[in-house]
């Protein structure tokens, strides 16, 4: 899923890029490309923070901290 929200990303940059060449980058079709790519970057920032939380959980390390003659310490 990601890699599918990555290349309509692109592809939808590519179109932006050309018609705002064209065009000029105020032209209503960039800006709806523009948006267009924002709501997946949105979709994409979700799916990166849902596999970092699922990633965070089962990897998680406990530390400890304590204080050994005036220094401190991680364990």
């Amino acid at each position: 899923m990601r890699d599918i929200l990555l290349e309509k990303i692109e592809l939808l940059r590519q179109r932006m890029v050309n018609m705002g060449l064209e065009f000029g980058l105020d032209h209503p079709k960039v800006l709806e490309y523009s948006i267009q790519i924002d709501q997946l970057h949105n979709e994409l920032n979700q799916i990166d923070h849902s596999l970092s939380k699922v990633a965070d959980n089962s990897s998680k390390k406990s530390y400890r901290f304590y204080l050994l003659e005036n220094k401190a310490h991680f364990a």
